[in-house]
């Protein structure tokens, strides 16, 4: 056998807290592998997971997601956390070279081996790894003689200074508790004295003609010799489809490994490829690359990867950029409709789980879905799940953990943002779901911005992620801030289409998210309130109705939620909590339908729109369209619909129109599929008060490849007596009558003029309380500041 893997994850793992620097004092470190030593009676631990879940699960905090728990918690991070672990190593790694492996810690942490340190890690995306050939028992001592030690440091406080290194932990929507964890699998590897190390598979397409395709792997191989020699060996493999059926193609290549890291190279051609493609342009085709290193007759290592044949460039869709927002995969344009992935499923990432992962980007899909962005708040994602999205074609824009800050400029900072950077890279480019990586999150967004070195970080880390990946890069996102304006980027790269949430009501949706003009969004926020049933599991009882400080201690904006429900009811639905949840999540499917649509419709000058979240990473009050809990929202249904790659679009003015009025619209058909449709019949009715108007009618209209196009525009004369809301129906259906897609919509009779001017009211009420006490829970509540 070439290579063995031993994996240390689990539940074997024991933990302890100590005070900074007591650990070593009192000698943790060197503490052998007894049955029933110093260790024995500390809590069990979970690897890979986190601090706050492991003390969580014994009781030392209380459950940190209910009600204001999280600051309870925060004591956890002025302590240094000691993680050990007992373990046999088989007899069969006897003679090998053999590495134990870190995939991730968060974030610092010493390690030693049998009381051998093996040295320090600094960084949380970055695997690690050391040679133990030398430390390793082989002793047969009950539960084994190797003792494993970690050590976590407590984790930063300030994010400034670990920025692209750590996830994000400050912003609106975190408390400030700062995670921190063994939060990735711990494995030790045994091989013979040549290995390989990684391999970069870079794919160009030549015709991306179904049955004609051609491609062309460029494979780059890293191997790592051990041996204090040159060593000739041959890496000998086949590339074979892993769920299509293909020819295998054969690769043979010849090294002279010399004694540490080597590289070859070699184009493998692939005639008649199967092509990957996101899951609304073709077929998901996988294939699969193995590698053997030979010598002589013996099989030194294998290793495999897992593949997609796709090539993705980026072009212009309108003339006054600088940077090109239209994806093309294939040679064949992809419009992102996309949502901000909000992940991972828990900000405490001990309680993440492969079925959590597979059941969530399935509802991806089910929403219509075809792409995710990974922004800067989050962290890049564990390979399951690019894994799940090479599986479902959902394409991937991966960020990297800069967000919101003014970085500093010193080149230590920098050197340790680009190794993690690179290793992020390192270990996802090989997945075709990933088509995008970018810098930042918001740095060109403040004056601070504007002063620090932020742009030249930005433009170093895409010239260092450049060599090794040939997926493409963008600096950050918005470009097209004031800020980013005055830092030199153009008007009309991108935007975040965020202040109509964040205004409160100073502009209606029909203002604002018309009036925003750019190549792309790659971030729409709309909120509402999860279910009562999700409230109740985070929320105390005595504060959810009415609503107490938990509320807004999980990121419920009440004013504006209240706000949004009157735009889009005439109402602030505050009733009952029944009332004002479902409301608020109507009102958020409102937002999503209109603003969405806007863009869609632009299709020929945009190159897509992101909503966010798709999900949220904590309970919250906030943006998932899928709450914590993973139960959809009603807003879900209005994302799918408003999604489908054939819609049917009304563009109107206005969502409010006088009674006596003529209410106008135009019917749009945007398609996203790479097919033309003849002869399809486009169907629409108004209603009013539960009875179909007169206003009713169709079109055959034929509708062309990856096209939005304005077909008929509609009228109804508004009876002057009436209130209330009315209603328009659209469908699409082939010449054989069925239906292919169909839309509604939900409009408002009432005095536009007079709905702003009490939105404004409104608001200036609730800016009042903001200027007193700041973005602080305690404004909703002024008798909290009084203490006795």
């Amino acid at each position: 056998m070439s290579r063995i893997d031993l994996d240390l994850s689990g539940f074997r793992w024991q933990m302890e807290r100590m005070r900074p620097g007591q650990g070593e004092i009192e000698g943790l470190h060197l503490l052998p592998a007894e049955y029933q030593g110093t260790h024995f009676s500390w809590n069990f631990a979970n690897v890979p997971g986190d601090v706050y879940t492991d003390l969580h699960r014994a009781n030392e905090i209380a459950d940190p997601y209910f009600g204001r728990n999280m600051h309870r918690a925060k004591w956890a991070a002025e302590f240094e956390f000691w993680y050990s672990r007992r373990f046999a190593i088989p007899d069969e790694m006897k003679g090998k070279k053999i590495r134990l492996i870190f995939e991730g810690v968060d974030y610092s942490c010493d390690v030693w081996l049998n009381g051998t340190h093996l040295g320090r890690h600094e960084g949380m995306f970055s695997e690690f790894e050391f040679d133990i050939s030398d430390v390793a028992s082989f002793e047969d001592w009950r539960d084994g003689s190797n003792m494993l030690m970690v050590k976590l440091d407590p984790p930063p406080k300030n994010y400034r200074n670990c920025g692209g290194k750590k996830v994000n932990f400050s912003g609106d929507y975190f408390s400030g508790l700062v995670p921190f964890g063994i939060w990735r699998p711990v494995r030790i590897e045994a091989t013979d004295d040549v290995r390989i190390d990684s391999m970069r598979t870079d794919v160009t397409v030549q015709n991306a003609v179904e049955g004609e395709s051609e491609a062309t792997v460029a494979l780059t191989v890293d191997v790592v010799s051990h041996s204090d020699k040159a060593e000739k060996v041959q890496l000998v493999g086949t590339l074979q489809g892993k769920n299509c059926e293909t020819e295998a193609v054969e690769i043979n290549l010849e090294l002279d490994a010399q004694p540490g890291q080597n590289q070859i190279s070699a184009d493998i051609k692939v005639a008649d490829a199967k092509l990957w493609w996101p899951w609304d342009m073709g077929e998901q085709n996988l294939y699969e690359l193995k590698l053997a290193v030979k010598q002589g007759g013996s099989e030194l290592d294998v290793a495999s990867e897992v593949i997609g044949l796709r090539e993705v460039t980026m072009a212009f869709s309108r003339d006054d950029n600088e940077f090109p927002w239209t994806f093309v995969i294939n040679g064949k344009r992809h419009f992102l409709r996309s949502a901000c992935w909000g992940g991972q499923p828990s900000f405490l990432y001990g309680r993440n789980t492969l079925k959590k992962y597979e059941d969530r980007l399935a509802m991806v899909k089910e929403a219509n879905i075809n792409n995710l962005r990974i922004f800067g708040w989050h962290p890049p994602e564990i390979p399951d799940f690019y894994k799940i999205c090479d599986e479902l074609g959902i394409t991937v824009w991966t960020n990297f953990t800069l967000a919101t800050q003014a970085y500093p400029e010193d080149q230590a900072f920098i050197d340790g943002v680009l190794h993690e950077c690179v290793e992020t890279v390192k270990q996802r480019r090989n997945h075709p779901s990933n088509i995008f990586w970018m810098g930042g999150e918001e740095v060109f967004f403040s004056g601070a911005h504007e002063r620090s070195g932020n742009k030249k970080l930005m433009q170093v880390i895409g010239d260092a992620v450049a060599e090794y990946t040939n997926v493409p890069y963008g600096l950050a996102s918005p470009l097209s801030s004031e800020s980013g304006q005055n830092i030199g980027f153009r008007p009309n790269e991108s935007m975040h289409a965020n202040e109509h949430y964040y205004q409160g009501g100073a502009e209606f949706m029909e203002e604002y998210y018309p009036a925003l003009d750019c190549a792309i969004i790659p971030e729409l926020t709309a909120a509402s309130a999860p279910s009562i049933d999700s409230l109740k599991k985070f929320i105390p009882e005595d504060e959810l109705w009415p609503m107490g400080p938990s509320w807004a201690y999980h990121w419920a904006d009440i004013e504006i939620l209240q706000n949004l429900n009157f735009e889009v009811f005439n109402d602030y639905k505050m009733g009952s909590l029944e009332e004002f949840v479902e409301a608020t999540q109507i009102a958020q499917g409102t937002v999503i339908q209109f603003a969405l649509e806007t863009y869609r419709r632009r299709k020929d000058r945009m190159g897509g729109v992101s909503l966010c979240h798709f999900m949220t990473h904590v309970p919250d009050i906030k943006w998932g369209i899928i709450d914590y809990y993973g139960e959809k929202k009603l807003a879900f249904d209005w994302l799918k619909r408003t999604y489908q790659p054939l819609l049917p679009s009304l563009h109107f003015e206005k969502r409010r129109w006088d009674a006596g009025s003529e209410f106008n619209a135009d019917l749009w058909v945007v398609n996203d599929n790479h097919e033309a449709y003849s002869n399809l019949k486009l169907e629409w009715k108004v209603s009013y008060d539960g009875f179909q108007t007169e206003v009713a009618g169709s079109q055959v209209v034929n509708v062309k490849s990856d096209d939005a196009e304005n077909h008929v525009g509609i009228s109804w004369n508004i009876p002057a007596n009436a209130s209330g809301t009315f209603e328009v129906a659209v469908v699409i259906k082939d010449e054989d009558g069925n239906e292919l897609a169909d839309n509604h919509y939900t409009l408002l009779i009432g005095n536009q003029e007079a709905a702003k001017a009490q939105s404004l009211e409104f608001l200036g009420e609730a800016v009042k309380k903001m200027e007193k006490c700041g973005h602080s829970i305690y404004r909703f509540w002024p008798e909290m500041w009084e203490m006795e």
